[in-house]
């Protein structure tokens, strides 16, 4: 039973950081970045796991918690 549920918790874990939030992130960060470096990088619409994707999104977590400080007025 204990393996079972184990294995149900990484299953939702999976799916929700990489299904949703790196796929949320990267939609999040892919404009931001092909405006900073004028078209050039990255050259796909859709994350592939590469460690450019996980740049990528990293930017679209930061453009997004910057997002929300914005509209929490905290700047």
């Amino acid at each position: 039973m204990e393996f079972l549920i184990s294995m149900l918790v990484q299953c939702f874990g999976y799916v929700v950081s990489e299904l949703i939030l790196s796929t949320f992130f990267f939609l999040c960060g892919w404009p931001v970045v092909r405006l900073f470096t004028l078209g050039r990088y990255p050259t796909h619409s859709r994350p592939d796991g590469s460690r450019a994707d996980s740049y990528v999104c990293c930017v679209g977590l930061v453009v997004f918690c910057l997002l929300l400080l914005v509209l929490c007025s905290q700047f």
